[in-house]
């Protein structure tokens, strides 16, 4: 337990326990002086018994009635501290798994470009050897350049980000997107499917919202599956689904994985690279604008990122 944390207990026992005994001591108070101005009626006629125990229910009235105001806004004050510190935990929570994740992603590529770099150096390697070093170095420098993206769009996101819409056609926008992927992994299969779309967009953010996806789905999708990239018109909206036949995510996790930073398991165990940012950024810019974006299960396992954007 943290100092903090039992700091904040000691101060909610105390106010508690003082606020207890001053409601006690104050109706004990109220109760002697009753029965002493009762007393005091015997010997003096002029003392109004119906009043005086008129007074006295009103003042009874009026310390439980201030009591429990008081009492009242005690208990909500403590809630809303707890509530905020439990929330400021999360939260460092969430930044510190970042910093760790990213921390690794961004060393990763980096030490694999400084090995790549020093192995070519060397006088006696082949040709092929030297073409395969130059694709890894390819490789690993738009992986660093991907994550270096995911990390300015948050920060421009959290800004003010000025959204340039114009009328594009999002079928050959995001084949554009998967013939650069398909570049990247040539081992997997990636098929587009559906009709032609148009939408008014801001290309530059929504090629963040393919690429993010079509890395997850190509991330997550078995050596042999293909990811399946299909669009259609539904009530006069434009839906992009992304579809992958990994792991499926459990539907408890399903709301969480919009959040900001947030990863399905934790550092030490996952077995996956990422940020925690990608989805978040996904959704920001989807709702940006006024789009819808869901995950449904795929069959027999997998994930559909569904994007519905207006026509």
């Amino acid at each position: 337990m943290s100092k903090f944390r039992l700091l904040h207990i000691l101060v909610i026992t105390y106010l508690v326990t003082a606020f207890t005994w001053w409601a006690i001591l104050l109706y004990r108070k109220n109760y002697e002086n009753y029965q002493l101005q009762k007393e005091l009626a015997v010997f003096d006629a002029t003392i109004d018994i119906d009043r005086l125990n008129e007074q006295y229910e009103k003042q009874k009235k009026m310390i439980l009635g201030e009591g429990a105001v008081f009492g009242l806004s005690i208990l909500i004050g403590l809630v809303l501290i707890s509530r905020a510190y439990s929330a400021e935990i999360k939260t460092n929570k969430k930044l510190n798994s970042f910093l760790l994740s990213v921390t690794h992603e961004l060393k990763t590529p980096i030490a694999s470009l400084k090995l790549a770099n020093k192995t070519l150096q060397r006088s006696d390697l082949s040709e092929s050897q030297r073409t395969q070093l130059m694709a890894t170095c390819t490789e690993e420098s738009l992986r660093l350049e991907s994550q270096v993206d995911n990390i300015l769009a948050a920060a421009q996101i959290e800004q003010v980000y000025n959204y340039n819409p114009e009328k594009t056609n999002l079928k050959a926008l995001i084949a554009g997107r998967i013939k650069r992927h398909r570049s990247l992994y040539p081992e997997k299969e990636i098929v587009l499917q559906g009709t032609d779309l148009t939408s008014a967009i801001d290309v530059e953010a929504m090629t963040k919202v393919i690429d993010n996806l079509l890395h997850n789905a190509i991330k997550y999708s078995p050596e042999l599956s293909p990811v399946i990239v299909n669009l259609n018109n539904t009530n006069g909206l434009s839906q992009i689904s992304f579809a992958n036949e990994g792991r499926s995510i459990p539907d408890n996790e399903k709301k969480r994985i919009w959040e900001k930073f947030y990863r399905i398991g934790n550092e030490e165990t996952r077995d996956s690279p990422g940020t925690g940012l990608g989805l978040w950024i996904v959704q920001s810019i989807v709702k940006a604008h006024k789009g819808k974006v869901k995950i449904t299960d795929n069959k027999p396992s997998g994930a559909v990122f569904t994007i519905s954007l207006p026509a």
